[in-house]
């Protein structure tokens, strides 16, 4: 194998030793605020979108596109160019940069007056939060052993769970300020509606936030084998993905699918209950935030500590098997929230379900940059946003679709949430499965990591 493209476990390798644990760890919670940050602009929309769409006088199908689909492709096509420069370039800049512009979007989105004004704003948090990611996942890497990386992983991810809950929180008490459908005087011939100050309100604080990027120093790059005008491009990766294809098919498909069930319970829970319980935005941003907030946070440490453990005993293919247990236990909780009757017990199931798969998306991400080395994280972490970013469009989608052209009936959209879970689900864990065959059999796959 290329020595460029083998992978470097050694434990002390010069450029990982000298990265201060406190400096890391003080980085990963700053990107995790950062993170939550993203989360409350990309998902706070969800709470109000159908008081976006009565206002806009836009369909479901739009205003489900809106949130998943317009998000989606700039978030997955940026992803491209970001991941480029984050293997070249400062990734402290690529950081403030996307802060700032996605949270100038969001502030957009509350300034949209129709369907188009609208689409492109949503566009444009997608644009700037593609930054986030490929950084996140290179200075991460750079800056822990292979055998540790999970629980920094977990710590992360923690950060896209809880930012999910936080928007709900968040956003909940401020339609309990500001009721989304009410149209409010802010100053002499200045009237906007309820969710439009919403909306600024959730913008404006990134752009205050973005700034403490530059108190930390840059993370020493590990694991490099060239030069930064050496450095493999796309071709070279894409060349690297096909001489290990069932691994890197099993894993960005399996986790599209895993994707989508999380990003359509975020995007559609909310209508559901407002449809079928009859809750406000208030009552749901509260009570669904909480829930999906305290479990998922208690246990994402939990699952990166045993990964982790695990892969220390030598269980090489750890990240993938833990897919293939927990996706299934977690299927029977998660549609049954929307068959149940009573809130009360679907938000119980849902939070017991949510739990389960909370340490999925950082294993999986454990998994992808523990087979690429340093010279290929950038470019691995923007392809898996590039394929990851088809969820935000299948999920609310694929539920959108099965509500209205297999029910026919808006009010059953939590029969349409529960089979778009169960299958989406039971598709994962296949596809992982072909994932975790392919891990053992690539060249990548050194004994040194256990």
């Amino acid at each position: 194998m290329d020595a460029r493209y083998r992978l470097n476990s050694d434990e002390s390798t010069p450029q990982v030793a000298a990265q201060s644990s406190v400096q890391a760890w003080l980085m990963v919670m700053f990107i995790t605020l950062l993170t939550i940050l993203s989360l409350l602009d990309r998902n706070v929309i969800a709470l109000f979108l159908d008081d976006i769409r009565a206002d806009l006088q836009i369909s479901e199908l739009q205003a489900s596109f809106i949130y998943g689909g317009a998000f989606a492709i700039t978030f997955s096509l940026m992803g491209l160019p970001i991941g480029w420069a984050v293997d070249r370039f400062s990734r402290r800049k690529i950081i403030f940069g996307g802060v700032g512009f996605w949270s100038l979007s969001t502030i957009a989105c509350g300034l949209a007056t129709g369907f188009p004004s609208m689409l492109l704003a949503r566009a444009g948090v997608g644009a700037g939060e593609a930054a986030l990611v490929p950084s996140a996942h290179s200075i991460i890497s750079d800056s822990f052993q292979p055998k540790s990386r999970t629980l920094p992983f977990a710590f992360y991810a923690m950060g896209q769970k809880g930012g999910a809950g936080v928007a709900l929180l968040v956003g909940g008490a401020l339609a309990a300020l500001f009721n989304p459908h009410v149209s409010y005087e802010i100053a002499p011939l200045i009237v906007l509606r309820g969710w439009q100050i919403i909306l600024f309100a959730i913008g404006l604080p990134g752009l205050a936030v973005a700034i403490f990027i530059f108190a930390f120093r840059e993370t020493a790059r590990s694991d490099m084998h060239t030069a930064a005008s050496e450095r493999p491009g796309y071709f070279g990766y894409f060349g690297f993905m096909r001489g290990r294809w069932r691994y890197f098919t099993g894993l960005h498909l399996g986790f599209v699918m895993f994707q989508s069930v999380y990003i359509a319970i975020m995007g559609a829970t909310p209508s559901f209950f407002a449809r079928v319980h009859g809750w406000t935005p208030a009552e749901t941003g509260f009570w669904f935030g909480a829930v999906i907030l305290v479990g998922p946070l208690a246990s994402l440490p939990i699952h990166g500590w045993m990964c982790d453990h695990l892969l220390r005993r030598g269980v090489r293919d750890v990240h993938l098997r833990y897919q293939l247990i927990m996706l299934p236990l977690a299927l029977l909780p998660l549609c049954g929230a929307y068959l149940v009757p009573g809130p009360i017990l679907s938000l119980s199931l849902l939070g017991v379900g949510m739990t389960l798969i909370a340490g999925s998306q950082a294993a999986t991400t454990a998994s992808l940059q523990m087979s690429v080395t340093g010279d290929l994280r950038g470019k691995a972490a923007s392809v898996w946003i590039l394929i990851g970013g088809l969820s935000s469009l299948i999920g609310p989608s694929g539920v959108a679709l099965i509500n209205q052209k297999v029910f026919a009936n808006s009010s059953m959209i939590g029969q349409s949430l529960a089979l778009f879970v169960g299958c989406s689900l039971l598709v994962a864990a296949l596809l992982f499965e072909v994932a975790r065959r392919g891990f053992l059999r690539s060249p990548n796959v050194s004994d040194e990591l256990v």
